[in-house]
């Protein structure tokens, strides 16, 4: 055990030494959003509209610049559908999405589905949207493909409609959508240089999220192609809820099943319980923890190197610069209506650059409504 522990910690610095060498510019994808008056601008990749978030993206780098609050001529009805907002990274959305729309004088309505399986309750709530008399609506869709028809029935009525984060099959008017594919490659990427082919076996699970969700698929996607040739070899990819508490039992039950992992790939939710449960059993350092977003209860993690990696968005931005384009739009003064937040790994070397900003605030609670 020993023997293996001192192999885990080596290769886990190792690793660290690759994930710092590739991240990009941290003052960058961190820093606070340039501003002037109250407006703010940040780096993107941005192309003209796609009509399906399916399609290949071809980005060029550039700067989205917002609105300044004086240049917006009416209070508009905005209408934000979430998936749930029970973990650190939705509250970052949400709380972006909140601030933005005060930013901006507009009046904001968010709707919580309950969790990605409950896409009949998403459906009634876009339905609810267009009762409400939304202007815009921000959709962070539990399904792909399953909106099209209301997309086109809202936006024939005028209602502009904004693909979030996860990405619908369908023309809109506006994405501002990560790609997930991108995040399992950086994770796979790295750890396939890691482990090249000849450098001896090491088995993974891979955590990514639901099951059907386009987000969660699409990480595992990623990664698995990311991997090919190398020697890590996936023993089973394990779907489930997106919360620590949802994601303890299945880690539990992994570590059983697969007493000889040499990695776990996961949700930030993903690491942090089985980082809970590698401590209850002494045995935090055998095993290299990789995440595929962060949480703030993992950036002491990082930085001790119990935690290997991490990928990183900048969480609030991408809700704010959504409804920023949803208002760009319904004022006519639309610029980039397709664009994509950089991501990066961060370790021990540089996770203090990740700034408390790119959190909601501690003591924040979430807020459904902006009259």
């Amino acid at each position: 055990m020993i023997q293996r522990e001192q192999k885990m910690n080596k290769l886990t610095r190792l690793a660290s030494g690759m994930i710092a060498a590739t991240a990009i510019s941290f003052s960058t994808l961190f820093s606070a959003p340039a501003s002037a008056a109250d407006s703010w601008k940040f780096p993107v990749l941005a192309s003209d509209l796609r009509p399906s978030a399916m399609k290949p993206f071809e980005g060029k780098e550039t700067e989205y610049q917002s609105l300044d609050s004086s240049e917006v001529t009416k209070k508009w009805n905005l209408c934000f559908l979430a998936p749930h907002t029970t973990n650190d990274i939705l509250r970052a959305y949400i709380y972006g999405t909140v601030e933005e729309s005060k930013r901006l004088g507009a009046k904001l309505t968010v709707f919580d589905a309950g969790g990605y399986g409950n896409l009949d309750k998403q459906l009634a709530q876009f339905d609810d949207c267009v009762t409400l008399g939304a202007n815009a609506i921000l959709l962070m869709a539990v399904s792909p493909t399953a909106f099209s028809q209301k997309i086109s029935e809202a936006r024939a009525k005028g209602i502009k409609v904004i693909d979030l984060n996860i990405g619908v099959d369908a023309p809109v008017d506006g994405r501002v959508v990560v790609t997930y594919i991108e995040v399992g490659k950086i994770l796979g990427r790295e750890l396939a240089k890691l482990h090249a082919k000849g450098s001896g076996p090491v088995s993974t699970v891979v955590m990514p999220g639901p099951a059907g969700v386009a987000w969660s698929e699409d990480t595992a996607k990623g990664f698995e192609k990311a991997i090919e040739g190398s020697d890590i070899k996936t023993e089973k990819v394990i779907y489930g809820g997106s919360s620590r508490l949802e994601q303890q039992p299945l880690v539990e039950d992994a570590l059983t099943t697969y007493p000889k992992l040499g990695l776990v790939v996961g949700m930030g939710t993903s690491v942090e319980a089985t980082l809970n449960a590698l401590r209850e059993q002494g045995r935090v350092g055998s095993i290299a923890l990789y995440g595929s977003f962060i949480t703030p209860d993992l950036i002491p993690a990082i930085s001790s190197g119990d935690v290997a990696g991490v990928v990183v968005e900048n969480s609030i931005i991408i809700n704010k610069m959504a409804v920023d384009m949803a208002v760009r739009l319904l004022e006519g003064k639309a610029t980039i209506t397709d664009a994509v937040p950089a991501v990066t790994l961060v370790d021990k070397t540089n996770v203090d650059k990740v700034p408390a900003s790119n959190f909601a605030p501690a003591d924040w609670k979430v807020q459904l409504k902006v009259d």
